[in-house]
């Protein structure tokens, strides 16, 4: 055991010394994703930012916020011409020093961007610590920054995108305080930021529940649960540290999702009379709409977000370049991330990788059953609910090399979405 906590302490400093070296690399990528998605915004303001006035309004101690006739997304209260804003609460929380001290004026896509390039940085520093050599982790950072949809969702600032980086921002919070530790209610906390942003990412949980069982067996043995996204160890069975801990361990990290999931619930119960109705479907005319024919969740809407997720290419165009993307109805994760197909490669069975599956395939649930693929974007937007996981995957399915198939799909990636930068740079939609 000394010598195994001996090692351990060695491993710690070493990783600790390289990562403080790279620190200024992963400064340097966030700022050049800031100042390359500040370009491709191009001054233009936010379409449809709830996020503003509901923060105003928070300010001034109301729920609701005056209606406008280009914010349509509320539910109305009677004939006041106020209504509530239907999505989560989270990225107008986030805004809401900004709009205290830059007032109700606010333009959400300047702050999009900043917490787009916060990403980045997030990001880098959750891959460096995946044990991957140090070229490998750089790469694959500049694929989140600009081989992926992303970039799209920062530059936009509209609530839909914005909703997404403030989601992946406090993910990426969460999944970095399980890698260097974090008190379990802290993580939790993230965990549940994340959640009160875009409600899908809550369907992470497996993910965090793998670690506390990961977590729960070093504590127990008197080990520190360094690094155990690194570890190449089968999965051990809970009975062998036992169930009494693991429940202590997740009523922790369940108190700090608590503390913002049930202030969540009387928001909801204030405003529509229940904790557990969200407003969507009382949206006035949206179940009139022919893709809510089936409902706003429905198997038979599968075969259409998996098109849009998977198989859904550019439009063909008579000019130059002779593809274009389409602004509704999304288009395939293999063609603005191929690089993700390197995330079958990681089958090893550890909690680590069994909870990055089982988030993805949790997560994936009510995005296939939705009614809607995700209105004006580039590529599919939704996929973003579970992209943190998917890089790590990624990214151990790489390995400690990126080979000419992966570097080819890496190109591919960048290319197509400098593409879509381009297209969104000079409104080149279909």
């Amino acid at each position: 055991m000394p010598n195994e906590h001996h090692g351990a302490h060695r491993l710690r400093r070493a990783l600790a010394a390289r990562l403080r070296g790279a620190a200024w690399v992963r400064i340097a990528i966030a700022a050049l994703a800031y100042l390359v998605f500040a370009y491709v915004n191009q001054g233009r303001a936010a379409g449809l930012d709830y996020f503003v006035p509901l923060a105003d309004a928070f300010l001034h101690g109301r729920l609701s916020i005056p209606a406008e006739s280009f914010l349509n997304e509320l539910v109305p209260i009677g004939t006041s011409g106020d209504g509530y804003v239907v999505y989560p609460p989270m990225p107008a929380i986030v805004i809401l020093p900004f709009v205290a001290v830059f007032g109700s004026d606010l333009d959400q896509a300047g702050i999009s961007i900043l917490f787009g390039a916060l990403n980045v940085y997030l990001a880098s520093g959750v891959l460096a610590r995946l044990g991957l050599r140090r070229e490998v982790w750089l790469v694959l950072s500049l694929a989140f920054a600009f081989g992926s949809i992303g970039w799209y969702s920062a530059q936009s600032g509209s609530s839909w995108h914005f909703a997404h980086v403030i989601a992946t921002f406090f993910m990426l919070l969460a999944i970095r305080g399980t890698q260097v530790q974090w008190p379990l209610w802290l993580i939790g906390l993230a965990f549940g930021a994340a959640g009160a942003s875009r409600l899908p990412v809550f369907l992470a949980a497996p993910f965090f529940l793998a670690y506390l069982i990961q977590r729960t067996r070093t504590d127990v043995h008197g080990a520190r649960p360094f690094g155990w996204m690194r570890l190449i160890r089968p999965m051990d069975r809970i009975g062998r540290f036992g169930f009494a801990p693991l429940i202590r361990n997740g009523l922790v990290f369940s108190l700090g999702t608590g503390v913002l999931l049930v202030p969540f619930l009387v928001y909801n119960a204030a405003r529509f009379g229940s904790p557990l109705e969200a407003g969507y479907e009382m949206i006035p005319g949206l179940l009139d709409e022919n893709q809510y024919r089936f409902g706003f969740f429905s198997i038979q809407n599968v075969p259409r977000n998996i098109n849009a997720l998977l198989l859904t290419p550019p439009r063909v165009a008579e000019q130059a370049p002779f593809f274009q993307p389409a602004l509704l109805g999304g288009m395939s994760i293999l063609l603005t991330t191929p690089i993700f197909l390197w995330s079958i490669r990681s089958r090893s069975p550890t909690w680590f990788i069994a909870g990055c599956w089982a988030a993805v395939a949790a997560i994936l649930v009510p995005v296939l059953l939705h009614a809607d693929p995700g209105g004006a974007q580039f590529g599919y937007r939704y996929a973003q609910d579970f992209y943190p996981f998917l890089f790590m995957l990624t990214a151990h399915g790489i390995g400690r090399r990126i080979g000419f198939e992966a570097a080819l799909a890496l190109a591919i990636g960048f290319i197509v979405n400098a593409w879509g930068m381009w297209a969104t740079a000079v409104n080149w939609f279909a």
